[in-house]
């Protein structure tokens, strides 16, 4: 198996358990709890729950994102030289891959609050009837792209603060609307990689490392793509210059020793104020590890890429934020759950696992009855 095949199947054996984990992030009850007719649940778990489910939703799932803008980086970059017109070609390709299907879901994400806010349903949805619908062109932009309860077409007054990092409608497309974002800035990526060489990386991680955010308004948008610049940037480093991913991180390889007690330190110390100076590096640390330990298994045919699975990550990533939260409440109201630990445990591993499993079968059946439609949600991936 030649370095380039490990690579590549590397990348595609990742796809699925990094949009695992962003799901475990994003069901993480230890921080959300879970609403159900005006009562929240899961706001008194044991330390052992929160250490669990902080150990999986916030450390461990907080480096699938970094690893998928690595990966965008590198995967942008591979294989070509780089210069306008090859530029040109790759944003037309992005807006079929990226911005179609960006646009989509978050329109399927609005037709759902609509959905719910008819008669016939509102009265399963806690607080929906006081969505208010205020269309203008500006507050549609917002919905798509930059929305805090507050400024798009549908707004919610019950909410006590808008959000302090603003979302499109469909929640988890920031990932998409921030990767659309950097592609437009690659020509400038390319240019500081070939003048500053690794240094551009290294000074990019230092000032992000010592100084942070710090001199910018807190949830500023520059603030929140500089951080994922440095990712991506790695990823644009190694391919601009034709290395290969897996041979530079194999390199790297004994840092991976570092990765469960840095995990375990992560949690211990996720409510203190220093922890930022940790995390960035436990980051790093998790990005290296994944990528070493998932290419030598499959080097060694421990582990097989399940092209299905691969394939269909990022439907199932751009679907679960839909039916998330509402699988729990279906559990408490049709199964009549108590508040306790265990049921709460229960749910973590269960809503999560049935998003995925639900996910897969919209998947499986637009794929084979509605390709068209398929395609465009998909990316024409």
């Amino acid at each position: 198996m030649t370095n380039e095949i490990i690579t590549s199947n590397t990348i595609k054996y990742l796809r699925f358990p990094m949009t695992i984990g962003i799901i475990l992030a994003h069901g993480n009850l230890a921080r959300l709890g879970i609403m159900v007719h005006g009562v929240k649940y899961g706001t008194n778990l044991p330390d052992w729950l929160i250490f669990t489910i902080s150990l999986f939703s916030e450390v461990l799932a907080s480096i699938c994102v970094p690893t998928f803008f690595v990966i965008s980086g590198y995967l942008f970059f591979y294989r070509s030289d780089f210069d306008g017109h090859i530029y040109i070609q790759k944003l037309k390709k992005r807006f079929r891959t990226l911005m179609i299907p960006y646009l989509l879901w978050n329109l399927i994400a609005l037709l759902a609050v609509l959905v719910k806010m008819l008669p016939i349903f509102s009265s399963f949805f806690q607080n929906i009837n006081d969505i208010e619908i205020r269309f203008s062109l500006i507050r549609l932009f917002n919905t798509f792209f930059y929305g805090d309860g507050t400024n798009g077409i549908l707004v919610y007054p019950y909410l006590a603060a808008p959000s302090v990092s603003p979302l499109p409608i469909n929640g988890p497309m920031w990932y998409v609307r921030d990767l659309m974002v950097i592609i437009l800035l690659t020509p400038l990526v390319y240019w500081l990689v070939k003048k500053l060489k690794i240094w551009y990386v290294i000074g990019l991680g230092l000032y992000l490392y010592v100084i942070g955010n710090r001199f910018l308004p807190e949830g500023s948008y520059l603030s929140i793509v500089l951080d994922y610049l440095f990712f991506f940037s790695i990823g644009a480093y190694l391919s601009i210059n034709k290395q290969n991913m897996v041979t530079q991180m194999r390199k790297l390889k004994y840092v991976t020793i570092l990765f469960i007690p840095a995990a375990i330190f992560n949690v211990l110390s996720i409510t203190t104020p220093y922890n930022r100076y940790i995390f960035f590096p436990f980051i790093v640390i998790g990005i290296i590890t994944f990528i070493v330990v998932v290419s030598y298994l499959l080097e060694k045919n421990k582990i097989h890429v399940n092209e299905t699975l691969a394939n269909c990550s990022f439907f199932i990533f751009a679907f679960h934020s839909l039916i998330l939260m509402e699988i729990g409440k279906i559990f408490f109201i049709g199964l009549h759950l108590n508040d306790t630990p265990l049921t709460m445990l229960f749910l973590y591993i269960a809503i999560p696992t049935i998003s995925v499993c639900i996910g897969l079968i919209v998947y499986l059946f637009l794929k084979r009855f509605a390709p068209k439609l398929f395609s465009l949600l998909n990316g024409g991936r």
